[in-house]
């Protein structure tokens, strides 16, 4: 009669520790890939939230109207106030983000409930008299976060100088011929965004090529 041989308890022990340890490693490098290709997903997305931002920034605020407005008392002028963390205006907003048209927007750096800071543009139906816009009430929509810094400057038009509150460039030059834009903390990082004030001639008869250049 042949007699068949089993494992031992010792071979069992030592089968299921290697057992284990190659299933830990399994694991870990699963949980890593896994990790790795969350990071990848949103730094891809990080970086197409900034080209659309971008792109955004650069349709809605290049053509800043030229279409003077009343406010209040004061004369008809162009709707415009730039200080170094907010600036205001009258754009055209694309159609293919469900709203279209001629707006008054607001680009400003605001905080959270939990002090965290955002790039919001907020925004309200056009009006030959807007009156006080009661921007926070405004829809709004964020564009960058978090941020931890904002500066604006403006272009003057005739003597080319950089400065960061527009109204104290004087009201000789209705609106800059460019506006710099420094985000600071999303990631990646936002490059510089140097916009090009141009006027859409079809809306705004009153507008010179030669004044609003880059």
């Amino acid at each position: 009669m042949t007699r068949q041989r089993g494992f031992t308890l010792m071979e069992v022990l030592i089968a299921m520790a290697l057992l284990s340890l190659l299933m830990l490693a399994l694991g870990s490098t699963l949980y890593s890939a896994a990790q790795t290709e969350e990071r990848v997903d949103a730094r891809v997305q990080s970086a197409e939230d900034l080209r659309l931002a971008a792109r955004f920034l650069q349709e809605a605020l290049s053509q800043a109207s030229l279409r003077p407005v009343r406010q209040g008392n004061e004369r008809l002028r162009p709707f415009f106030s730039g200080q170094e963390q907010a600036v205001e205006w009258v754009g055209v907003m694309p159609a293919r983000y469900g709203l279209g048209g001629r707006h008054f927007m607001r680009l400003a750096l605001e905080r959270d409930v939990n002090g965290q800071g955002r790039l919001v543009l907020r925004y309200a139906p056009w009006s030959d008299e807007p009156g006080g816009i009661d921007w926070a009430r405004a829809p709004w929509q964020a564009l960058a976060q978090p941020v931890t810094g904002l500066s604006i400057r403006y272009r003057h038009p005739l003597s080319g100088e950089w400065v960061g509150d527009w109204a104290a460039a004087g009201r000789r030059a209705r609106i800059p011929s460019a506006v710099a834009l420094d985000i600071r903390g999303p990631q990646p990082p936002w490059p510089l965004l140097i916009v090009p004030m141009r006027a859409p001639l079809a809306s705004d008869t009153d507008a010179r090529s030669e004044g609003f250049g880059p």
